[in-house]
């Protein structure tokens, strides 16, 4: 008999991509493209100035996270953010905006100039959340590349006014400067309109390398940490491999998804590593026990739990309001689905839809509510492969905002897979 030492983990895992069964007819509609980002600036002589001072550097931008303002009566607007992952990067986030799909400032260029100078302004953004209360909810990592310039922050604009309306600031003790990097919020609003006043809403955010979950409470004003082990990367699954590309990255939580609000049951956060093959949920009541989780210490280990296994890596996620799980897989450069209702195997997921060109690497999943009350999935791609393998080609699109309606997408109003995928 061999035995194994203590301490060594040893990995069997398929090499094989999956074999997706989708409909080809079916395709996400490209709504924006780009091979290197621009931005607007206020006037000619800003753009100089930061060329100049090496504040923009035309193909260091990195489009990560996209989400869709529908405005009552105007033309709607759609958010993209621009981390920054490195100098150069002139803004962090906008909108785009007119020939070229510039990015457009958002709410101003005078919260992104200072680059971490001023951090009373915008320092660096992952991902951002729109709620039903037309709140923009801004998740600042405040850090530029390895350096935290300041603290993390979570900044609330009125989109009907454009005017910041609410910030908070988190304390020392719930990150670790230059480790913990707040990439990914999701939102629970308990009192939306009609008839709520959108003052109870709770946001839950995931610190990637500090492999933990933020909880803040808005109407106390007031965050806690939450730790759990299903919150770190799995080893076995550190190496990410795109269109035929590797590169070795060990990001701890990063997808969040909130299930709708079930009446014969409690509302659930999944969530899963990037680095991992697992999908994984928690009650919000388990989080939301705010007193139970004083001094940062974890807390209901037992209430964290795996509800199953895929057998690539996924990558962002959400979920619309028939419980339908969306998740861009890394293998193949695709978005699969699963019926939350139902255990979460692979004969119950499927393929929703499928293209190595335009689907390579998913970093920003949304669904969101249109003019009509009809829910669409939108899709930000960044070929992130590309840019940790430095093989990026300029010349090339790289990155795309997609969208299509969910029912359509579907084929109905649940994720159904004719076979497992």
């Amino acid at each position: 008999m061999r035995l194994t030492p203590i301490g060594v983990i040893i990995c069997v895992i398929s090499i094989n991509e999956i074999a997706g069964v989708y409909d080809s007819s079916r395709n996400l509609k490209v709504v924006a493209e780009w091979d290197s980002l621009d931005y607007v600036f206020p006037q000619p002589h800003l753009r100089q100035q930061a060329i100049q001072n090496g504040q923009f550097v035309r193909n260091n931008g990195v489009p990560i996270d996209v989400d869709v303002d529908y405005q009552e009566n105007l033309p709607s607007r759609i958010f993209v953010t621009i981390p920054r992952f490195t100098t150069g990067i002139p803004v962090t986030l906008g909108y785009v905006a007119g020939p070229g799909n510039l990015i457009q400032p958002y709410p101003s260029y005078s919260w992104h100039e200072s680059h971490g100078r001023d951090c009373d302004g915008i320092t660096s953004v992952f991902r951002i959340a729109i709620d039903k209360c037309r709140r923009l909810w801004v998740l600042d990592t405040g850090r530029i590349g390895a350096q935290q310039y300041c603290q993390p922050q979570i900044l609330v604009f009125n989109l009907n006014t454009d005017t910041l309306i609410h910030r908070y600031r988190f304390p020392q003790d719930q990150y670790k400067p230059g480790v913990s990097l707040f990439i990914t919020p999701v939102l629970d609003v308990q009192d939306p309109p009609p008839g709520g006043e959108c003052l109870n809403t709770k946001a839950y955010i995931a610190d990637v390398t500090g492999f933990g979950l933020i909880v803040y409470d808005a109407r106390a004003n007031r965050s806690w940490r939450v730790q759990n082990k299903l919150f770190y990367p799995t080893p076995c699954f550190g190496t990410h491999t795109v269109a035929g590309e590797s590169f070795d990255l060990m990001d701890g939580l990063f997808g969040l998804a909130l299930t709708p609000v079930y009446t014969r049951g409690y509302r659930h956060l999944y969530f899963h590593a990037l680095a991992s093959n697992t999908e994984n949920s928690v009650r919000l009541d388990v989080l939301n026990n705010a007193t139970a989780w004083q001094n940062n210490v974890e807390s209901s280990p037992r209430e964290f739990r795996e509800i199953g296994q895929r057998e690539v890596q996924a990558t962002a996620e959400a979920m619309d309001s028939n419980g339908n799980l969306f998740f861009g897989l890394e293998r193949p450069s695709a978005i699969a689905c699963w019926d939350s209702e139902k255990p979460y195997t692979r004969e119950n997921m499927k393929i929703a839809v499928q293209n190595d060109n335009t689907l390579q690497f998913v970093s920003g999943l949304k669904v969101i509510v249109n003019r009509k009350g009809k829910e669409e999935l939108w899709a930000m791609s960044c070929r992130f492969q590309k840019i940790m393998t430095g093989s990026i080609n300029p010349q090339e699109i790289n990155f795309r905002i997609q969208a299509l309606q969910v029912d359509e997408l579907l084929g109905g109003r649940k994720c159904t897979p004719s076979r497992p995928y």
